[in-house]
C-alpha cells in the first residue's frame, strides 16, 4: 500500500525506531499465519526467552523496548499505514493447546513437539502433563462408547458365575471365552474385522473344545492356548519380536490406559455427561423386570421353575465371596481386551528389517556344514538298526526293540527343538546382500531342516514301536502330537529358507499350534486310547483305562459285564448332576451306559475284569455268613501285634462291650440302611478305650453314602480329617485333639462294608494310625474268610 501524498516528511528520530513494524513482519506474539494476539499482563509478564514455539515458524526478533511516557515519538500522531489494531480491554489470556489430544489442531504431538511447549503450557496451567507410559496404548481420538463398561461388567459376571463349577468345566466356559473375544471385536474398528476374522476363528473353536470333550487335560491344553492367543487375534503382530511380547502377557501393560480410555467415556458424542449412569439404570430395569416377571412365571408354572432353577445356581455366601471376587479380576481384563481391539498396539520392533549384524559365509557354513555331517552319520546308524530289525539290537545293545526304542526317544526329541532354535539363529545372522550368499544360506539351512525332519521321523517310529509293545497313554499320544507339530514346523522353515524371508512366518507357527490342537480334540484321545489298547495284544490294564474321563465310556460297551461292572463302579457321581454349564457332549454320551452300572464292584481291576485290591472276587459274598457277626469272631482277632502309644497294660480284649447287630432294617438315614454289624472292644489303659467295628450294608453305594455322612458329622464335632487316597478307595483319618475328649478315628470302605476304628483317650499320633491299620484288616480279612 502507497502512503498518502499529504503525509509528512519522516523525522530523523522515527529513522532510528525499531524496524519490527514493518507489515511483513509478524507481531512478536503471533505465529505465521496466525491473527495478532493481544498484549496481556500475563504475556508482558512472562520472559521472552521462555517464549515457545507452538507451530514450526521462524525465529522471533527481539521484543520493542516500550518508550517513556515523555517521549517525544509518543507525542506525534500516528502514521496512517501503521495504525495497529486497538487492543481488547480486559482480554482474558488465550488458553494453549493442549500437548497432546483431539483439541490440538495439529492432532497428537510427538515427543520432542510436547518437550518443546513443555516451558509454556507450565508457567499457564501449572506442572506439565506426562506423556502416556507407553505411546503405542495411547489413542486420544479415541472416545469409549458408554456401553463399554456396562459391557465389561457383564462379561465379568457372566464368566465368574458360568465359567468353573464344583461338577468339571464345559460349556460355561466355552462361552465366557468366546464372550471375552467377541466383545472386543464387536467394540473395535468395523474396518479391521476382516483381518483378524481367522484368528478370531482359531481361537473360537479352541474355547469351545470345553464344550465337546470331557477329558480335562485337553480342555486345559485348547483354553489356556486360546487364552494365550486371543490378545493377539485381536491386535495381530508382524514379527516374531511383537509376536512373542503380546503372546507372554505384554499386553499387561496397558491395563492403566484401558482405564483412562474408559473414564474418558463419561460424557457422550453430544458432551453431555451421565450416560453411563443412563446405562446402569437400564440394566437395573431390566434386571427389575426379569425378576418380577420370572418369578411370576416360575409360580404359574412348575415346569418353567424348574428350568429357572437349574439356570440360577444355588449360591452359598462364601461361594457368592468367591465369584464376586473372579469377577473383580475378570473385569480388567475384558476392559483391557476391549481397549486392545481398538488401540491396536504395535509391539513389533521399529528396526527395518536387515539392521542387524550378520556373519561372513565362511562363518556360517563351517558349523552348519559340520552339524549337517553329524546328522548323516546319525541317520546312516539309524537306517542300520532299523534295517537290523529286533535281533541286531540285542547283539548289539542287548536290550529288546521297544526297550531300545524308549532309551533314545527324550534325546532325539530334544535334539529335534534344539536344532529349530539353532536354524533360526543361523537364519537371522546369514548374509544375503550377495546372491551366493543367499544361495549358500538355502543349501545349509534346507539341508538342516530336512535331515532334522528324519530324526523326528525316527524318533516317531521308536514311540510307535514302544506303543505297540506297552500300549496308549494320554503322554504318548501328547508326544505324538508334538512331534507331528515339531515337522510342520520344519516344513515351514524349509519355505522361509527358500524364500529368506519370514513375514508370515510368526502368523504360521500359531495357526499350526493352533490346529495342532484343534487335531488334537478331534481325534478324542481319551477315547483313542481306550480303543487302541482293547484292539491290540499286549498287557491290558483296565485300571489305567477306567482313569480316563467320561470320552472314553463308549469305548468300553463291548467289555464283559464283570469288566463294566468294575470299571464302572463310581458311587460319587451315581446321585451328582451336573450344573448346565458344566454340561459337555462327552459327559452326556457317557451317562447312559455309567448309570447302568453303578452297582458294580469296588477296588481295582485287573486284565480279567476282577477286584484284587480287597482279596476277595466278591465283596458281597459274605452276605449270609451270618456266623461272622458274633463277639466270637473278636478272639480271632491278633491285638498283640500292636506295641506301644498305649500305656500299661496296652490294649486287653473287653468282651462286656462288644457287640453285634445281624439281619437289622434299622435305617440309619434316608439313604442307607445296615444289614448286620460287628464291634470288637478293648481297654486301652486306665481310661482309654479302642473299639473296631465293620458295617454291612446292602450294596456299595449305600457303604459311600454312609461313609461321607460319617465324615460330615465328624467335620462338624470339630474333627481334624485327613483324606488319603481317592474315592472310592479312599481311607479317612479323623483327629480330635480336645483335652476332654481326645480321640482318633480311621474309617473306609470295602465294598459293601464300611470299617472304622475309634481309639478314645489314648494316643493319636502314629502308634494309633499304626493299630487301626492293624486291627481293621484284621476284621477284613475275617469277613471276608468266612465268605
Amino acid at each position: 500500500m502507497s502512503e498518502p501524498a499529504d503525509s509528512p516528511a519522516p523525522r530523523p528520530e522515527d529513522a532510528q525506531a525499531p524496524q519490527d513494524e514493518s507489515p511483513s513482519e509478524p507481531p512478536r506474539n503471533a505465529a505465521p499465519g496466525e491473527p495478532p494476539r493481544p498484549e496481556t499482563p500475563m504475556e508482558d509478564s512472562r520472559p521472552e526467552a521462555s517464549e515457545p514455539v507452538l507451530a514450526q515458524a521462524a525465529p522471533t526478533p527481539p521484543a520493542k523496548p516500550q518508550a517513556p511516557e515523555d517521549s517525544p515519538a509518543e507525542s506525534e500522531p500516528a502514521l496512517p499505514q501503521a495504525a495497529p489494531t486497538p487492543p481488547t480491554p480486559q482480554a482474558a489470556p488465550q488458553q494453549p493447546a493442549l500437548p497432546y489430544g483431539p483439541q490440538h489442531p495439529a492432532g497428537p504431538l510427538t515427543a520432542v513437539q510436547y518437550q518443546r511447549q513443555a516451558g509454556y503450557y507450565q508457567q499457564l496451567t501449572g506442572p506439565p502433563r506426562m506423556l502416556p507410559p507407553n505411546p503405542r496404548w495411547h489413542r486420544p481420538e479415541s472416545v469409549p462408547n458408554p456401553a463399554v463398561v456396562v459391557l465389561a461388567v457383564a462379561v465379568a459376571l457372566f464368566g465368574a458365575w458360568t465359567a468353573f463349577h464344583s461338577t468339571g468345566v464345559g460349556i460355561g466356559l466355552s462361552l465366557t471365552g468366546i464372550a471375552f473375544l467377541a466383545v472386543p471385536l464387536a467394540m473395535g474398528d468395523r474396518e479391521d474385522l476382516v483381518p483378524r476374522l481367522p484368528g478370531a476363528i482359531l481361537v473360537a473353536a479352541l474355547w469351545s473344545v470345553a464344550a465337546i470333550r470331557d477329558a480335562g487335560w485337553v480342555v486345559f491344553l485348547c483354553s489356556a492356548t486360546a487364552f494365550l492367543l486371543t490378545p493377539l487375534a485381536l491386535a495381530p503382530q508382524r514379527r516374531f519380536s511383537g509376536t512373542a511380547l503380546t503372546l507372554f502377557m505384554g499386553w499387561l501393560e496397558g491395563l492403566a490406559a484401558a482405564f483412562g480410555w474408559a473414564k474418558r467415556g463419561r460424557r457422550g458424542k453430544d458432551g453431555r455427561t451421565g450416560a453411563n449412569m443412563r446405562n446402569v439404570w437400564v440394566v437395573l430395569v431390566t434386571a427389575l423386570l426379569l425378576i418380577v416377571f420370572g418369578g411370576l412365571f416360575a409360580a404359574a408354572d412348575s415346569t418353567f421353575a424348574d428350568l429357572v432353577v437349574r439356570l440360577l445356581p444355588e449360591v452359598n455366601p462364601a461361594e457368592f465371596i468367591l465369584r464376586m471376587f473372579l469377577a473383580a479380576v475378570l473385569f480388567p481384563l475384558a476392559l483391557l481386551w476391549i481397549y486392545t481391539a481398538v488401540a491396536k498396539p504395535s509391539f513389533d520392533s521399529d528396526r527395518a528389517e536387515g539392521e542387524h549384524r550378520t556373519v561372513s559365509r565362511f562363518e556360517l557354513a563351517v558349523p552348519l556344514g559340520a552339524l549337517n555331517l553329524l546328522f548323516v552319520a546319525f541317520i546312516a546308524v539309524q537306517l542300520r538298526v532299523f534295517l537290523g530289525g529286533e535281533e541286531y539290537v540285542m547283539e548289539t545293545a542287548g536290550l529288546t526293540f521297544a526297550e531300545y526304542a524308549r532309551q533314545g526317544f527324550w534325546q532325539l526329541s530334544f535334539v529335534s527343538g534344539l536344532a529349530l532354535a539353532v536354524i533360526a539363529v543361523a537364519a537371522w545372522l546369514a548374509p544375503k546382500r550377495a546372491k551366493a550368499d543367499r544361495w549358500a544360506a538355502r543349501i545349509l539351512l534346507g539341508t538342516l531342516c530336512v535331515l532334522s525332519m528324519v530324526v523326528i521321523a525316527s524318533a516317531m517310529y521308536r514311540m510307535y514301536t514302544y506303543a505297540e509293545t506297552y500300549g496308549l497313554t494320554r503322554m504318548r499320544v501328547w508326544i505324538f502330537t508334538v512331534e507331528i507339530w515339531l515337522a510342520v514346523l520344519f516344513a515351514l522353515v524349509i519355505v522361509c529358507c527358500w524364500k529368506l524371508r519370514a513375514a508370515w512366518l510368526p502368523r504360521a507357527v500359531l495357526a499350526s499350534a493352533a490346529l495342532a490342537l484343534l487335531g488334537l480334540a478331534g481325534v478324542n484321545p481319551d477315547a483313542y486310547i481306550a480303543r487302541y489298547n482293547l484292539a491290540h495284544e499286549h498287557a491290558l490294564d483296565l485300571d489305567y483305562l477306567d482313569d480316563l474321563s467320561d470320552d472314553a465310556v463308549p469305548e468300553f460297551a463291548d467289555l464283559t459285564e464283570e469288566q463294566l461292572d468294575c470299571m464302572l463302579y463310581r458311587p460319587w457321581d451315581a446321585d451328582e448332576e451336573r450344573d448346565l454349564m458344566a454340561w459337555n457332549l462327552g459327559h452326556q454320551r457317557a451317562q447312559e451306559l455309567l448309570k447302568e452300572h453303578q452297582n458294580g464292584s469296588a477296588g481295582y481291576c485287573d486284565g480279567d475284569g476282577r477286584v484284587d485290591d480287597y482279596g476277595a472276587p466278591d465283596p458281597g459274598a459274605a452276605t449270609e455268613a451270618s456266623a461272622f457277626f458274633d463277639t466270637e469272631t473278636c478272639s480271632s482277632i491278633d491285638h498283640t501285634t500292636v506295641e506301644g502309644g498305649f500305656d500299661e497294660p496296652g490294649l486287653q480284649p473287653d468282651p462286656n462291650t462288644s457287640g453285634t447287630w445281624l439281619e437289622s432294617d434299622a435305617t440309619v438315614d434316608t439313604a442307607t440302611t445296615i444289614d448286620a454289624w460287628l464291634t470288637c472292644s478293648y481297654e486301652a489303659g486306665p481310661d482309654g478305650y479302642m473299639t473296631v467295628t465293620l458295617q454291612q450294608y446292602d450294596s456299595d453305594i449305600a457303604a459311600y453314602h454312609d461313609l461321607n455322612a460319617k465324615v460330615t458329622a465328624y467335620e462338624a464335632e470339630g474333627f481334624t480329617v485327613d483324606v488319603q487316597g481317592s474315592a472310592p478307595e479312599a481311607r479317612y483319618i479323623s483327629v480330635s485333639d480336645d483335652p476332654d475328649y481326645q480321640a482318633y478315628r480311621y474309617h473306609y470302605t470295602a465294598g459293601n462294608i464300611r470299617l472304622e476304628s475309634l481309639i478314645a483317650h489314648g494316643p493319636i499320633d502314629q502308634s494309633a494310625a499304626t493299630a487301626s491299620v492293624d486291627l481293621t484288616g484284621q476284621l477284613e480279612n475275617l469277613y471276608y474268610a468266612f465268605a
